[in-house]
């Protein structure tokens, strides 16, 4: 080949040339196979690629680790846990939760417990002075008492401890009414607040006080009144009542409406003295010639226009110089706690035209450390009968040289020495709840003789347990395991989840595919039946399924099952409509492919992985929308879920937080946790869906 140039002018005007020579056209490699290289890598699947994607986001395999272990755990927990929560155990009710033993001050079955009221009549007294009251065995045994604080005098917020152990409470007296004219006597009598005393014979010639101890504060959300005192009195033969006026309403009363929130410390009192008060009344004509039947103190009040009144008594105190015949402090009292503790019959009761109630209970209080476990399971004094004494002789857990029954024919007031000294515990074996025995009773009713023998017993022993139990998320309100109950509706929610799912899978998919493949008339007719049914709350559905069926189980997967195909069915039908017009499955329908085939074999496997992905998350929905309707009060009557805990437990949510807290922890973690592993399989399957909703 000769030597020969290419010449060619770029962009620029330059010309260039360039040598074209013989050596430039020889092949290379004249001696070498040319071919493929061989692959170096394994050919891969679809799944394995998709595993692969799915592997690589964190936060979705953390979510399916966290559900495995949630699965786990409900299969194992229920089996693993003996403790029977389809029956109330009433001496175990709101244990703490516990993992360590008490005293570690954390997560140990303990709770603190502050300004609880003190039983007075037992003082300690330690070296240093310090008075110590233990509060009410009733509430707290004192074997699960520890760290008690000094008692200290303070007001009892909870209206039912200041009832039953307040001693210098206030009496709120409340009157209903608002928007009257004040100005207006007959206004005044008839909608004020009226309190009463008894009758009582008064003896005209002693020398007679009272004292009104009243509140010049206001009391938090009703407006603090002015008031009158009076008495009502009827001469003997007379039909006419007349009053006297002890103490007129005050001109500068200063009547306010509105609330103040006053702190106990600066709650002020103001005192009404009047002596001799029955002068007046024994100067009247009708008294001095007929003598006095009865006479009555009222206290009037004087309400705020447009608010609701209040008028607070701290004490009624009656005095008299001579007349001893009837306690005065029957009359008036000094403990409001203890007037209104009086039922309506007893003397010295008082009443009111409005509402009469306690407010600011004082009374001794202490905080202390109160184990829980040690009040339901230390030794505590129970009641056996003869037949279960003779149950724990015949285990060989009391000494059975000793035969109670003709012990007791033979003396049946035996002495509790005697018994002693043939009676004895094996306190070696594990399972004998006796520590010692307190006292014998017989009674004898229609000839009959029973005994029951008082001892003190291990608690949980008597219980049936062999050691003490813990109870890592405490109890609930009828005494069972959190732990269980919790784990036990997680196991049936997952179980009504699952099976809702495959059911609702199962119709969406046979409905989506038909309406997808087929279109036209059969997609129109279709579509419009599953719109009707869409628009239905599925709320109505659920209610109406329960009410005619019952809340059962099988109930409410019918009642989800019912509309809750819909969203798979529309999944499927838009995926059909994006394969069913691709190249190889005309080729297959050119080739004589049936209907079957097609759907089956060529448009259902490559629409597969988007229908499962974006309808797994229909289990984490079932769950919830149980939960839903459980916590509506609709929930299952005969078995656990965790919609019916959060149900029974949420009027706990203030006095035991965990009973709500726990098994909400469970529903927001397996939701989280279904959400995170379902979005992660919807982009591994499908990654052009990647970051969608």
């Amino acid at each position: 080949m000769d030597k020969k140039e290419y010449i060619y002018v770029d962009s620029s005007g330059i010309e260039h040339k360039i040598a074209l020579e013989e050596s430039n056209f020889e092949l290379k490699q004249q001696n070498e196979a040319i071919h493929d290289q061989k692959f170096k890598t394994k050919p891969t699947t679809f799944f394995k690629d998709a595993l692969k994607r799915f592997a690589k986001n964190k936060s979705s395999v953390a979510g399916g680790i966290i559900l495995g272990i949630l699965l786990v755990l409900s299969l194992l927990i229920p089996v693993i846990d003996t403790n029977n929560i389809d029956v109330s155990h009433p001496y175990e009710l709101f244990l703490a939760p516990k993992a360590f033993n008490a005293g570690t001050g954390f997560w140990d079955g303990t709770k603190k417990i502050e300004n609880a009221p003190c039983d007075t009549s037992k003082k300690i007294v330690d070296e240093a002075g310090n008075v110590f009251y233990y509060p009410f065995e009733a509430n707290y045994p004192k074997r699960a008492v520890s760290k008690l604080t000094p008692a200290k005098v303070g007001y009892l917020e909870d209206a039912t401890a200041a009832a039953n152990y307040g001693y210098a409470n206030i009496i709120c007296v409340k009157s209903t009414a608002t928007d009257i004219d004040i100005t207006d006597e007959e206004a005044i009598s008839e909608y004020a607040t009226v309190f009463y005393s008894q009758n009582y014979a008064f003896d005209l010639t002693d020398t007679y006080k009272v004292t009104l101890t009243v509140l010049d504060e206001h009391i938090e959300g009703f407006a603090r009144c002015d008031y009158r005192v009076l008495i009502d009195y009827k001469a003997k033969t007379v039909d006419e009542r007349k009053t006297v006026t002890l103490k007129e309403f005050s001109d500068d009363s200063k009547l306010v409406a509105g609330a103040v929130n006053d702190t106990i410390s600066t709650l002020k009192t103001k005192k009404l003295e009047v002596s001799n008060f029955l002068e007046e009344v024994a100067a009247d004509p009708d008294v001095a010639a007929n003598g006095l039947e009865n006479a009555n103190l009222r206290i009037e009040m004087l309400p705020v226009a447009n608010s609701q009144s209040s008028l607070a008594i701290r004490s009624i105190i009656f005095e008299a110089e001579n007349d001893t015949s009837i306690p005065f402090t029957n009359l008036g009292f000094d403990n409001a706690n203890q007037m209104i503790l009086k039922q309506p019959s007893a003397r010295g009761y008082w009443t009111s035209t409005g509402t009469k109630k306690l407010y600011h209970g004082l009374g001794y209080v202490c905080s202390f450390v109160y184990d829980t476990y040690e009040a339901a399971y230390g030794v505590q004094e129970r009641t056996l009968s003869l037949s279960l004494v003779n149950e724990y002789v015949e285990k060989g857990w009391i000494s059975s040289s000793f035969n109670i029954d003709d012990a007791l024919y033979n003396d049946a007031a035996l002495e509790l020495d005697k018994y002693y000294k043939t009676l004895k515990t094996d306190l070696t074996d594990k399972y004998c709840p006796i520590v010692s025995m307190k006292e014998i009773t017989v009674t004898t009713s229609g000839g009959i003789t029973a005994y029951q023998f008082i001892c003190d017993v291990y608690g949980y022993k008597w219980l049936g347990y062999a050691e003490m139990p813990k109870f890592l998320f405490g109890t609930d309100s009828t005494g069972n395991d959190l732990l269980k109950l919790v784990f036990v509706g997680l196991r049936t929610s997952l179980g009504l989840g699952l099976l809702t799912f495959a059911i609702c899978f199962t119709i969406g998919l046979v409905w989506g595919s038909i309406c997808g493949y087929f279109g036209g008339t059969v997609d129109l007719v279709m579509e419009r039946f599953t719109d009707i049914l869409s628009g239905i709350p599925w709320i109505v559905i659920m209610t109406l399924c329960i009410l005619n069926l019952g809340s059962n189980f099988f109930t409410f997967i019918l009642a989800m099952c019912m509309t809750g195909w819909i969203r798979t069915a529309s999944i499927t039908r838009t995926q059909f409509y994006r394969f069913r017009d691709r190249e190889y499955t005309l080729a297959s329908r050119t080739l004589g492919a049936g209907h079957p085939r097609l759907i089956f074999r060529h448009i259902l496997p490559n629409a597969m992985g988007t229908i499962i992905t974006s309808s797994i998350l229909m289990i984490p929905s079932v769950i919830f929308s149980e939960a839903t309707i459980s916590y509506l009060g609709l929930g299952f009557q005969d078995m656990h879920s965790l919609g019916v805990t959060l149900s029974q437990n949420q009027t706990y949510l203030l006095t035991n937080p965990v009973l709500i807290l726990f098994p909400s922890a469970i529903m927001a973690l397996i939701m989280i946790s279904f959400n995170l592993f379902g979005n992660g399989l919807r982009d591994a399957f499908n990654p052009s869906l990647k970051g969608s909703d």
